[in-house]
């Protein structure tokens, strides 16, 4: 068959690259792709996995315990026939570490069922700004349908499935705070209603201002995505990694949506030219947005801190490292030397953070009052950032809690099931909130909580300003 030749194919090309970074990773066969996977095999590979977590994770059953999780293993199993297509499979393992409840801890992939997505799937032509408590808040409308469907538009079904089931659905295969879970929703909705079978053409239902619409829509192909992609605006797949702009009143604004470390010296440059011209300018008051901010190397935000404050601080107050085969193999993997070759697997080193951080002095430094603005979306070492200047009162924040708590597990590496070739991820690091309350699982919780609508005015940025006016 066609489309099993090009699946193949593209099996091969994800062999190559992936299997530098994914440990234990094995090239799937023509005759693997063909055939379902069988319950039994399954049901071994549940065991691996949680063989394989519990020997990687520092705390694995904190939100949970081992007879909760195995109790949901087994009801899983049993709904499922003798044998099924690769991505029940996916689903399954998702659903287990989704309970484990950790941001870090999402949708599984297989490399069957993500070629098929690629190559054979007609994609959901929306992207998404939001949720709300009715449904999914419209971005963009890609499909060729006119007149296209406004932004903040609500889209109420799909295909005779309601949205707001499908959010609730779908959240169970995400671990993490509420909020979170429908930020990775709304970010994987092409995918998770290929995964579910609800396929193009699309009957939507959708609430328009005050009118309720009702159409059908065909789905984009991966020949399409291209052309698609061009026409999307920057700002909303891609936001610039930082920029500087100011609001009304002179209040100078500096948007830090990304701190990916080969950012660094870019970064760096910017910190000083932006916070040149703040100075110069004499700002009234400093904004820092870090809602869309997905994390990355927090030596960026340690620099960014460094031009707003010279106020001691720690970013973590304690790391905790779990020894393990798997985590000692994927350092070989990564051509990385592992740092704890004399402790014995099973061992768990910690290592406490009293001594504060000074920040490096700034010739440019802001001395005005700061406001922090958070979110949903503010995540993984963002949200340490969060934390650190939450905790250590270096700025005023604003906005609604993170979707991830200040204690925090990661240092994540992915690893494959030997016989489903479902690709999981574990942890091996747990960071310890800068305040050393190791038992509080919220968010980081803001100092002026905005209660903020999808698609509307940006009040967390206008209370942020009004504040600073004051």
């Amino acid at each position: 068959m066609k489309w099993l030749t090009t699946l193949l194919l593209l099996v091969s090309m994800t062999a190559i690259q992936a299997q530098p970074k994914i440990l234990y990773y094995k090239q799937s066969s023509s005759a693997f792709a063909q055939k379902k996977i069988r319950k039994a095999d399954l049901a071994q590979d549940i065991k691996y996995w949680m063989q394989v977590m519990e020997e990687s994770h520092v705390n694995l059953y904190h939100a949970t315990t081992k007879k909760a999780l195995q109790s949901l293993a087994t009801r899983l199993l049993a709904q499922l026939p003798d044998s099924f297509e690769h991505r029940k499979a996916t689903l399954l393992i998702s659903t287990l570490a989704a309970s484990l409840n950790e941001g870090h801890l999402g949708l599984a992939a297989d490399p069957v069922t993500d070629s098929l997505y690629v190559w054979q799937s007609k994609r959901f032509p929306y992207f998404m700004r939001g949720i709300n408590s009715e449904g999914f808040v419209v971005e963009v409308d890609l499909s060729k349908r006119t007149p296209k469907l406004e932004p903040g538009s609500t889209i109420l079904s799909i295909n005779g499935h309601k949205s707001i089931d499908l959010i609730k659905k779908y959240s169970r295969y995400y671990g993490g705070l509420e909020a979170w879970k429908k930020v990775s929703v709304k970010d994987a909705i092409r995918k998770l209603l290929f995964m579910d079978d609800i396929k193009s053409p699309f009957e939507i239902v959708a609430l328009q201002g005050s009118d309720t619409l009702r159409y059908s829509v065909d789905g984009f192909s991966r020949s399409e995505a291209d052309s698609i992609t061009k026409v999307l605006s920057r700002s909303i797949l891609r936001p610039e990694p930082f920029l500087l702009k100011f609001e009304p009143g002179n209040i100078a604004v500096i948007e830090f949506n990304d701190m990916d470390r080969s950012h660094k010296e870019k970064f760096a440059a910017f910190l000083d030219s932006s916070f040149k011209i703040i100075q110069e300018r004499k700002a009234a008051g400093l904004v820092v947005d870090i809602r869309k901010n997905g994390g990355g190397d927090f030596a960026l935000g340690e620099l960014l801190i460094s031009y707003f404050t010279g106020k001691p601080y720690r970013n973590v107050s304690a790391v905790k490292y779990k020894i393990s085969s798997h985590a000692r193999a994927m350092a070989t993997l990564r051509n990385e030397n592992f740092p704890f070759q004399n402790e014995k697997n099973g061992s768990v080193y910690s290592f406490k953070v009293d001594a504060l951080t000074t920040p490096d002095s700034q010739q440019y430094r802001f001395t005005g009052k700061t406001a922090l603005l958070i979110g949903p979306s503010t995540f993984s070492s963002a949200n340490m950032l969060a934390n650190t200047i939450k905790d250590y009162q270096l700025a005023t924040v604003f906005g609604q809690p993170t979707a991830e708590p200040g204690n925090d597990f990661g240092e994540i590496f992915p690893f494959m099931l030997p016989r489903t070739h479902v690709i999981a991820t574990a942890p091996v690091k747990m960071f310890v909130r800068a305040n050393g309350n190791e038992k509080d699982f919220t968010g980081i919780q803001p100092d002026v909580f905005v209660n903020e609508k999808p698609g509307g005015e940006d009040e967390t940025l206008q209370a942020a300003v009004n504040w600073l006016h004051s």
